[in-house]
């Protein structure tokens, strides 16, 4: 989708994070922009700077994880812009916690927000993607949907979930001319630590994060928003299905392929 200027770009978890920074990429890009929050006034503080920026713009409360919810943002949407070309699932939490200590909360929220979250969106979304003629969609998984991270079992589950299900939209879609990216970021400077103390309710209400991952995140390298952004935009124009962002994250996802090869070599 090369030509961006004049269309509209609906992204989830929109309010902060390199959510925040997808819309206001799409906004310089002359997109109109629908974002979504489970924060409305996070949401609206991000509308206004896009609206600054000279675009048209929609902020809507939204969790992810309520069908519901989701099918009234998109119907928001087309009421506000009459159609939407470009869809980024990118609203995501994590839980933090080794597998021997996920509990069952910790799991059926990981998957109602990054893995159920995605499929919503693809599928309050679809048919306006399908009329638009030409369209795209960008789900946020991690480079942990890749490669397995210690101490994260319900969130690499999670992501491998939404590769997965990225990899069928694209073969699914590709006849509809809809394209498919999915963003496997490394670390970046966002505040999904603080996804923890907005947990929903019906999975235990807001917990605190354990103070080891605290202290690991503070520690780490980690790469602007902005940055993350700006290959977004660039994978949508070149219909680019692959986006990691950190080079160094390159040689532990090559050598998960080669142990899946390695399957295949020890069946003799």
């Amino acid at each position: 989708m090369r030509e961006l200027r004049g269309k509209t770009a609906v992204v989830t978890g929109g309010g902060s994070g390199i959510g925040r920074s997808l819309v206001l990429a799409f906004a310089r890009e002359g997109m109109n922009v629908v974002i979504a929050d489970i924060e409305l006034a996070n949401a609206e503080a991000v509308a206004a700077e896009a609206a600054a920026l000279g675009v048209r713009t929609l902020a809507v409360r939204c969790d992810v994880a309520d069908r519901e919810s989701v099918a009234a943002m998109a119907a928001r949407a087309s009421d506000a812009f009459g159609g939407v070309q470009l869809l980024c699932n990118n609203a995501g939490i994590v839980p933090f916690a080794p597998i021997q200590d996920t509990t069952p909360a910790n799991w059926d929220w990981a998957m109602a927000v990054n893995v159920d979250g995605p499929f919503n969106g693809v599928n309050a979304f679809l048919p306006a993607l399908r009329a638009a003629g030409e369209a795209h969609i960008v789900n946020t998984a991690s480079i942990a949907g890749l490669y397995a991270l210690p101490g994260l079992a319900a969130y690499v589950a999670s992501k491998f979930a939404v590769v997965g299900l990225s990899e069928a939209l694209r073969v699914d879609l590709a006849p509809f001319n809809i394209g498919v990216s999915v963003l496997c970021p490394g670390g970046v400077r966002t505040n999904i630590m603080a996804s923890t103390e907005h947990r929903q309710a019906a999975f235990g209400g807001p917990v605190s994060v354990p103070v080891e991952y605290r202290t690991a995140a503070a520690g780490a390298d980690q790469m602007e928003p902005d940055d993350v952004a700006a290959l977004v935009v660039r994978a949508v124009k070149e219909n680019q299905f692959y986006v990691p962002t950190h080079p160094d994250t390159r040689e532990p996802a090559a050598a998960r392929t080669a142990r899946v090869a390695a399957g295949y070599d020890w069946l003799g």
